[in-house]
């Protein structure tokens, strides 16, 4: 939870993100079952920017249909409704990375890697059988958001940040945590809230590190599935894992950490990943780098766009 004190901070910020009012307008149409493909499509229609972005974003290979999708109304019967929350919530975030700059973070490089986790969150939800391999895209896009409103709205404190991590070795989160009382994690989290996201997805960026407000997360039973539904955020662990191997791909200079922060894997994550063999970091790199490589590349129309 995050301290009064930077909660007034954030709560008075000017150039805080907004989601759009189209955007917003059809992120709740899609989240009601009773919403036809004609109704979503006359309110994405209203924004013809957004129009175009969903139409080249639905015709990339990243979704590979083989014949050109030219209406939206055609996107949506054909991508559906949780492809097209997961288009309409990456153009937003482009948006928010568009807009962001800072002395202390390279945008370019940190639009990269967050892009990496999406594709890798998409990849890894449907090997572990999580059925909403579109919303672990967002998950693991969006996840380090909180990083952004630190460097767009706290230079200062960011600067000390760079600093506590520079002199004392710091990770990330630690540094963060001494300068802000807080973590990117919590104020991540609470803007998701304030976009009206789903729980499932305010919980996989507010708890995607161990840090010292959430340890207690881990407490498990060995016996947990994190493909069960019933289990405790399961996304909240893809997502997790996907930043673990941006970390050993070589996607995560932008943190500028000695040593990485730690993240929220439990072990019977990394068996199940692992097809039941405990992995060290280079044989899970070597064994999924190709097949995680190929979906960054099918999400090059995003990658490029910052």
């Amino acid at each position: 939870m995050l301290n009064r004190l930077l909660l007034v901070k954030l709560e008075s910020l000017k150039q805080l993100p907004m989601l759009p009012s189209t955007a917003a307008e059809a992120l709740h149409l899609i989240d009601n079952p009773r919403t036809s493909a004609g109704a979503l499509g006359k309110i994405i229609e209203r924004d013809q920017a957004l129009v175009a972005r969903v139409l080249k974003i639905a015709n990339s290979p990243f979704y590979g249909f083989p014949r050109e999708i030219s209406t939206i109304d055609l996107a949506i019967v054909v991508l559906g409704f949780d492809a097209i929350k997961e288009t309409i919530l990456s153009l937003v975030i482009q948006g928010v990375f568009a807009h962001t700059r800072s002395a202390q973070l390279n945008i370019q490089e940190f639009w990269k890697y967050s892009i990496f986790c999406g594709a890798a969150a998409r990849y890894l939800a449907r090997r572990l059988g999580y059925r909403l391999a579109g919303e672990a895209f967002v998950a693991g896009l969006m996840h380090d958001i909180g990083v952004l409103i630190i460097a767009q709205s706290f230079p200062r404190e960011l600067d000390s940040i760079r600093d506590e991590q520079r002199t004392r070795g710091f990770t990330l989160t630690e540094a963060e945590h001494h300068v802000l009382a807080a973590t990117h994690c919590e104020i991540g989290a609470w803007l998701a809230e304030r976009w009206n996201l789903p729980k499932q997805l305010i919980n996989a960026i507010a708890y995607h590190h161990v840090t010292p407000l959430n340890t207690a997360f881990l407490e498990k039973p060995e016996t947990a599935d994190a493909t069960d539904e019933t289990a405790d955020h399961p996304l909240t662990s893809i997502v997790a894992l996907t930043e673990w191997f941006a970390d050993h791909l070589g996607f995560k200079q932008w943190a500028q950490e000695q040593r990485g922060s730690e993240l929220n894997i439990p072990q019977h994550v990394m068996e199940k990943i692992g097809a039941h063999d405990v992995l060290d970091p280079g044989s899970a790199i070597e064994a999924l780098k190709p097949a995680l490589l190929e979906e960054y590349e099918k999400a090059s129309i995003l990658r490029d766009a910052v």
